[in-house]
């Protein structure tokens, strides 16, 4: 069989690999990690494109060295994970730090590390300013709202940026709104003459501009129509060096989802891009942070089936797994496709695959799957982005252990926990006073 045969990866059976590990178990396909990065390059390869590893949607040290050697910078949202960028080789300029409402003090460890500093509220950027004026230049994060504003039908205050109903009235809102109404992210355009006020008054060197994208770009025309948007609100700072368009590059999850052609964005941005760079009156980078698309169809989730039970009309796969390993699908009802790797030859048969938890814990309802039988392993699809990284220990239950499938053999990249894990910086009070 081939290498990306879903029931193989590099020529290892997924089946003796669960057995050999035990599960559940998280598996990364370094391969694929490489093709996505070659494949995100290639597409912008005519540009100065900085890809900046967004490390919160696998941390796993092993994968951020990985990133590393394919020439990658890091993208971080916390002093600790600027450490294991550190520890994996990244030097601090290749380090972006781009926090939500963390604590200024944070924001000063960053700086004093040596990292690019990614400002997304105006307390912050006062504080900022109060305190490094000109000496640290420093990024502004943007939220422009411009789905917001074109469904109120009222652009007022932000005129000069060309916002109205007709610039986006070909679009599917729902194909953007999330790109731009994420209400936690990014100073609001609406902010914009305070954040203004803010940069002159403190002579604030910013040197880039951020947009938080989210992860619902799926074609070349919402990319192209948010980006012009940018370019008018870049115009407006003097000492640029990078327009950061975020990550937000989406990922199918089942056959149906429509998928972005990156080759056919990077083709069309180039044009648009450089057009701006020479209006700007200076060559740009152009950076990126995805984390998403370079992970997520690399990383599976190996279960095992301990339980079937019927309640009513529904057949339960019970695993020795649930939310506490893989979080989406109970906080966003996200879909992930889970197949039979230990009898692909069964007949179909509709399953709610469900874990262990004391929880409503479904990891897939209404699942057509090839007859599932106690002790069968499933594999869950698309884990690579936020499956590890969103774990826990609900219920007292271990965390997997992490498996790298890199040059033809498999690596443990993380220990599976144990109760001394469970316990570890817990303390039993010997004298309670009862």
């Amino acid at each position: 069989m081939l290498h990306d045969d879903p029931y193989e990866i590099q020529g290892l059976r997924l089946t003796e690999i669960a057995e050999h590990f035990g599960t559940p178990l998280y598996l990364y396909d370094a391969e694929k990690m490489i093709r996505q990065v070659k494949k995100f390059n290639g597409a912008f390869q005519d540009l100065d494109v900085k890809i900046k590893y967004a490390m919160k949607s696998c941390a796993n040290i092993s994968v951020v060295k990985l990133m590393k050697l394919q020439g990658t910078g890091l993208d971080t949202v916390s002093v600790p994970e600027i450490r294991v960028g550190l520890q994996a080789g990244f030097k601090p300029n290749e380090i972006v730090f781009t926090p939500n409402v963390v604590s200024f003090d944070e924001i000063c460890r960053a700086v004093e590390i040596g990292c690019a500093i990614n400002i997304e509220n105006l307390s912050n950027l006062e504080k900022f300013g109060a305190r490094y004026g000109d000496s640290v230049s420093c990024c502004i994060r943007l939220n422009p709202h411009l789905i917001t504003e074109v469904e109120k039908g009222d652009a007022s205050g932000l005129d000069r940026f060309k916002i109205n109903k007709e610039h986006y009235a070909e679009v599917d809102p729902e194909r953007i709104g999330y790109w731009h109404n994420q209400s936690k992210f990014g100073i609001s355009i609406s902010q914009f003459d305070r954040l203004m006020e803010i940069v002159d008054r403190y002579r604030i060197r910013v040197n880039g501009i951020h947009i938080h994208s989210s992860h619902v770009i799926l074609n070349s025309e919402v990319f192209l129509k948010g980006a012009s948007i940018i370019f008018d609100i870049a115009q407006q700072f003097e000492h640029l060096d990078y327009l950061d368009f975020g990550g937000g590059i989406s990922v199918p999850h089942k056959d149906t989802d429509p998928s972005i052609d990156l080759e056919k964005l990077g083709t069309a941005f180039q044009a648009v891009f450089e057009k701006f760079c020479r209006k700007y009156g200076k060559k740009l980078e152009l950076w990126f942070e995805p984390g998403r698309y370079l992970v997520s169809e690399a990383g599976y989730l190996l279960v095992r089936v301990d339980v079937l039970k019927n309640n009513g009309p529904i057949l339960f796969a019970g695993v020795n797994s649930g939310f506490n390993h893989l979080l989406r699908p109970m906080m966003y009802d996200a879909y992930h496709e889970i197949v039979n790797i230990s009898n692909p030859a069964g007949d179909l048969k509709k399953y709610t695959v469900v874990g262990n938890l004391c929880e409503v814990d479904d990891l897939g309802k209404d699942r057509f799957l090839h007859e599932v039988r106690e002790k069968d392993y499933l594999m869950i699809k698309n884990a690579g982005a936020y499956g590890f990284s969103m774990s826990s220990q609900y219920n007292s239950r271990f965390r997997p252990a992490e498996v790298m499938i890199i040059n033809g053999r498999a690596e443990v990249i993380r220990k599976r926990e144990t109760q001394e894990d469970l316990m570890r910086n817990q303390i039993l009070i010997d004298d309670m006073g009862t």
